[in-house]
């Protein structure tokens, strides 16, 4: 009796464990591969940062929501490791 109990609390365990989803941001976004892209690209001015005028630029049909998700820190710009955290989260390709 005590082995059936164990294992059916291994199985409940597993089960809400496997079928629990990883959320990278709050808000609903559009799809993510929309916004794929290489971050020397976007950083149009070589100083390691993309403001929100060098991401509309590069991704005009973009809504401040979308920037505001990616900068995790929310200091008005993305660096290098959280445009790469967005896109790892996403399952994004690595371009540089």
């Amino acid at each position: 009796m005590k082995t059936k109990i164990f294992l059916c609390l291994v199985a409940c365990t597993l089960f809400f464990a496997c079928s629990e989803k990883k959320v990278y941001h709050k808000t609903s976004l559009p799809d993510p591969k929309s916004f794929n892209a290489h971050f020397g690209d976007m950083d149009t001015n070589g100083n390691g940062l993309v403001s929100w005028d060098e991401y509309k630029t590069k991704f005009p049909n973009a809504e401040p929501k979308v920037f505001a998700a990616i900068d995790l820190n929310a200091d008005n710009s993305l660096d290098h490791d959280e445009w790469h955290a967005f896109k790892a989260a996403h399952g994004l390709k690595h371009q540089d």
